[in-house]
């Protein structure tokens, strides 16, 4: 459907242009449920608007998109900063979307291609959930960033650049580390548990750690965020931290898929009494500067966003340029030990 118009989108999708025209605009004054019908019409046809006397208007930009979902987690501004510097020095322009727990992605990403004549996409966070015939439509250079290794995620040998840490690897490692301490009872607060997601990695992680040191499972102790527009937030952490502390008072440990949920979930486990980390150990995972300003300072899963921002922005470029293929490249995570773990002490229950 090459020659495929905006106006042969309206009938498809039973709206008028002015209607279509707003959904590829992101105006907010469109019904969500038209706005996504009109989306999924024109990524399973592949419409791109080139006839349209407006875009053949705009002058070609050379505009890069950072698509980041999950925006309230610190441990994105790092990566964003880093980036915007490297695209700045190739002399693009860096265009900053946030996009929602409930949207998707690739719609968004998508509008951007046709509004802003994209030259490539970062997507940062979020799930991988995308069919590759859908992203194959974007039809300029991409890549995901911290979403986890996506051969883990889907099983299959995808052929889409990626850079992630093994989340599996490195929440094992975490849990590991509680275990060599002395801990048995050890909580879990995550999101994303049942979708391809580095939440699910994660989870994975520590159902393997507790397996191969031969300890029970016990869904008691595991918290899934599932509420709020933003997941990775120090409400959230608390709201699981409390759960947990209400279920299972002999919990001595607990993991967290993120530095700002385990800031949360200390907060929480000092309202109910408890002592930090004499009477619950706790551990993050990102390794964001201001867990070693908290009190105490936070152990946690260090990313190294540094080496991950360079590479996914430097592999972006390369595949603009034609220099090189989608990679999927992991790198290692290391466990920063601060003050927030500490060993079991004598009379805590054990299993």
């Amino acid at each position: 459907m090459s020659n495929i118009t905006i106006k042969d989108i309206a009938k498809l999708c039973g709206v008028g242009v002015s209607t279509v025209s707003r959904a590829l605009n992101n105006h907010p004054d469109i019904n969500p449920e038209t706005k996504a019908r009109i989306m999924q019409v024109i990524r399973e046809t592949g419409f791109i608007p080139n006839d349209s006397a407006r875009y053949l208007k705009r002058s070609e930009m050379n505009n890069i998109a950072l698509l980041v979902k999950g925006i309230s987690n610190p441990f994105f501004f790092g990566m964003i900063r880093i980036m915007e510097e490297y695209i700045q020095k190739k002399d693009y322009t860096t265009i900053l979307r946030h996009v929602g727990t409930d949207e998707d992605e690739v719609a968004v990403a998508m509008s951007l291609v046709i509004e802003r004549r994209l030259k490539g996409i970062v997507f940062l966070g979020g799930a991988f959930t995308h069919d590759p015939k859908v992203l194959a439509k974007l039809g300029v250079p991409y890549i995901f960033s911290t979403i986890g290794n996506v051969a883990n995620l889907t099983g299959k040998s995808v052929k889409v650049a990626n850079i992630a840490v093994d989340d599996t690897q490195a929440a094992c490692m975490a849990i590991d580390y509680l275990i060599s301490l002395g801990h048995t009872r050890i909580g879990f607060i995550g999101e994303g548990i049942g979708i391809p997601s580095v939440g699910r990695l994660r989870y994975d992680g520590y159902r393997r750690a507790l397996e191969k040191n031969h300890l029970p499972y016990d869904s008691a102790l595991v918290a899934e965020i599932n509420e709020g527009t933003e997941h990775y937030t120090m409400p959230n952490g608390y709201k699981g931290a409390s759960v947990l502390m209400d279920r299972c008072p002999d919990m001595t440990a607990v993991f967290c898929i993120a530095d700002v949920i385990a800031m949360g979930a200390c907060r929480a486990l000092a309202d109910h009494g408890k002592k930090i980390p004499e009477d619950v150990s706790v551990i993050g995972f990102d390794g964001i500067e201001s867990g070693d300003y908290f009190i105490p300072r936070l152990t946690s899963v260090k990313q190294p966003v540094e080496e991950m921002s360079e590479e996914t922005i430097r592999l972006l470029f390369e595949m603009i340029e034609e220099k090189k293929a989608p990679q999927n490249i992991i790198v290692p995570a290391k466990l920063l030990i601060r003050d927030s773990t500490a060993p079991r002490r004598n009379g805590q229950t054990t299993v």
